[in-house]
Order: C-alpha cells, then structure tokens, then sequence
C-alpha cells in the first residue's frame, strides 16, 4: 500500500475506505430491495457511478505518472521500473495524462 500523506487537508487512506464502505453500503442496500426490476435499476446506475469512477480514478494514476516523470526526468525504461509497469504501458499512461491536460486548457 502507499504511504500516507497529506491530501490537501484529507487522509487519503480514510477517502479510500470511506468510498468502499459506500460501495458495500449501497450493494447491501439494493441486494434488500424486494422488486427484482428496481434492484437491477439501481444496480445498473451503481454499475455506471463505478465506471465512471474508475475512469476517474485511471486519469489521476496518469497524472501521477507525468508528475513523476517530469519531477525525476526518468527515461520510459527508468519509469517503468520505478512503478512497476512495461515501457509500453508508461508510455499510454504519459499519453493519456497529457491528454487530459489538453482537455482541461481547453
């Protein structure tokens, strides 16, 4: 697991788990729901909130990627060692941050 640091004021560790006790919270929740067609609702909307976060979650990996990248000027090779991915997947994590950065500045 990471180390703990300050998240602007938030233990990131505590948001983490927070965010799971609200998925088990939720999945608890539905699984009581009587009507079959509800559930499968409310399961369907839970299945996108989760994608949807994921997603989310995918970009701000990225992100930390570039940070490291730019913050040690590590060739691929050197970062993908230093996070425990190939070359190609630094590579795509690079290309994604840098394209949410052109996103966001539009």
């Amino acid at each position: 697991m990471a180390q703990r640091h300050d998240g602007g004021g938030q233990d990131p560790a505590a948001a983490l788990a927070a965010l799971i006790s609200a998925y088990e919270n939720a999945a608890k929740a539905f699984r009581a729901i009587p009507e079959p067609q509800v559930a499968f609702e409310y399961a369907t909307e839970l299945a996108n909130t989760l994608r949807d976060l994921a997603t989310s979650g995918a970009g701000l990996r990225a992100q930390a990627v570039k940070q490291i990248w730019d913050a040690e000027q590590l060739s691929l090779s050197g970062l993908a060692k230093r996070i425990g991915v190939s070359k190609q997947r630094v590579d795509q994590l690079l290309k994604t941050a840098e394209a949410e950065q052109e996103d966001s500045s539009e």
